[in-house]
């Protein structure tokens, strides 16, 4: 019998934040408040999911700034 099983990543975005300048990439962009989660599935059933990591991203270069998940509920109520 052969079991299907893997994981994919998601990520989904929360809230779009204000005009600033990346860092890496120097493009003025709209930062996005984002949650990456990572699914594990059988038969290409997602069985449970998992948080990674939740930051802020850069759209245009896809830089990451991990957050905490302190900062990140301020940044998401405000």
């Amino acid at each position: 019998m052969v079991i299907v099983y893997g994981s994919k990543n998601s990520i989904k975005i929360k809230k779009n934040l204000c005009v600033n300048v990346c860092p890496n990439c120097g493009m003025n962009t709209e930062k996005v408040l984002a949650a990456e989660k990572q699914q594990f599935t059988v038969f290409y059933i997602p069985i449970f999911s998992h948080t990674l990591r939740k930051g802020l991203i850069c759209p245009n270069c896809g830089m990451y700034k991990t957050l905490t998940n302190a900062e990140f509920k301020e940044i998401a109520n405000n």
